[in-house]
Protein backbone atom coordinates (compact mmCIF):
# COMPACT_ATOMS: atom_id res chain seq x y z
CA UNK A 1 0.00 0.00 0.00
CA UNK A 2 2.90 2.51 0.57
CA UNK A 3 4.70 1.74 -2.63
CA UNK A 4 1.10 3.00 -4.11
CA UNK A 5 0.29 6.05 -2.35
CA UNK A 6 4.21 7.02 -3.24
CA UNK A 7 3.41 6.79 -6.70
CA UNK A 8 0.09 8.58 -6.36
CA UNK A 9 2.14 11.49 -4.75
CA UNK A 10 4.49 11.28 -7.61
CA UNK A 11 2.27 11.71 -10.15
CA UNK A 12 0.74 14.73 -8.20
CA UNK A 13 3.87 16.16 -8.35
CA UNK A 14 4.80 15.40 -11.82
CA UNK A 15 1.19 16.80 -13.28
CA UNK A 16 1.79 19.87 -10.44
CA UNK A 17 4.89 20.49 -11.72
CA UNK A 18 3.81 20.41 -15.48
CA UNK A 19 1.10 23.53 -14.63
CA UNK A 20 3.73 25.64 -12.74
CA UNK A 21 6.05 25.35 -16.11
CA UNK A 22 3.10 26.77 -18.10
CA UNK A 23 2.02 29.38 -15.51
CA UNK A 24 5.25 30.43 -13.97
CA UNK A 25 7.31 29.76 -16.63
CA UNK A 26 9.58 27.66 -14.43
CA UNK A 27 10.20 30.77 -11.57
CA UNK A 28 10.08 28.70 -8.78
CA UNK A 29 10.54 32.03 -6.57
CA UNK A 30 7.20 33.52 -8.09
CA UNK A 31 6.05 30.56 -7.56
CA UNK A 32 6.99 29.64 -4.13
CA UNK A 33 5.55 33.72 -3.20
CA UNK A 34 2.00 32.57 -4.93
CA UNK A 35 2.04 29.49 -2.93
CA UNK A 36 2.83 31.11 0.51
CA UNK A 37 6.15 28.84 1.12
CA UNK A 38 9.79 29.05 0.57
CA UNK A 39 11.60 28.07 -2.47
CA UNK A 40 13.46 25.56 -0.85
CA UNK A 41 10.65 23.92 -0.30
CA UNK A 42 9.19 23.94 -3.94
CA UNK A 43 12.50 22.77 -5.11
CA UNK A 44 12.84 19.88 -2.67
CA UNK A 45 9.19 18.96 -3.36
CA UNK A 46 9.92 18.81 -7.24
CA UNK A 47 12.74 16.76 -6.69
CA UNK A 48 11.11 14.12 -4.72
CA UNK A 49 13.27 14.98 -1.55
CA UNK A 50 10.48 16.50 0.49
CA UNK A 51 6.86 14.79 0.96
CA UNK A 52 4.04 17.08 0.20
CA UNK A 53 1.38 17.90 2.52
CA UNK A 54 -2.11 18.58 2.07
CA UNK A 55 -1.42 21.95 3.27
CA UNK A 56 0.86 22.10 0.56
CA UNK A 57 -0.69 20.56 -2.22
CA UNK A 58 -4.38 22.52 -1.54
CA UNK A 59 -1.60 26.18 -1.79
CA UNK A 60 0.59 24.87 -4.81
CA UNK A 61 -3.52 24.50 -6.12
CA UNK A 62 -4.84 27.49 -5.28
CA UNK A 63 -1.18 28.99 -6.42
CA UNK A 64 -1.93 27.38 -10.14
CA UNK A 65 -5.58 28.86 -9.86
CA UNK A 66 -6.86 24.94 -10.56
CA UNK A 67 -8.83 23.30 -8.85
CA UNK A 68 -7.63 20.50 -6.86
CA UNK A 69 -10.02 17.21 -8.40
CA UNK A 70 -8.15 18.30 -11.59
CA UNK A 71 -4.80 17.57 -10.16
CA UNK A 72 -6.39 13.61 -9.07
CA UNK A 73 -8.51 13.57 -12.33
CA UNK A 74 -8.01 9.74 -13.29
CA UNK A 75 -5.92 8.49 -10.57
CA UNK A 76 -7.89 5.65 -8.29
CA UNK A 77 -6.91 6.34 -5.12
CA UNK A 78 -8.28 2.62 -3.91
CA UNK A 79 -6.70 -0.12 -6.35
CA UNK A 80 -3.61 -0.82 -6.96
CA UNK A 81 -2.28 -1.00 -10.26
Amino acid sequence: MQKHLEQIEHELVKRIYKEFLVKFDGNKSEFARAALCSETTVRRVFRNEQRMTVDLLLRFCFALGIDVNKIFEGINILNEK
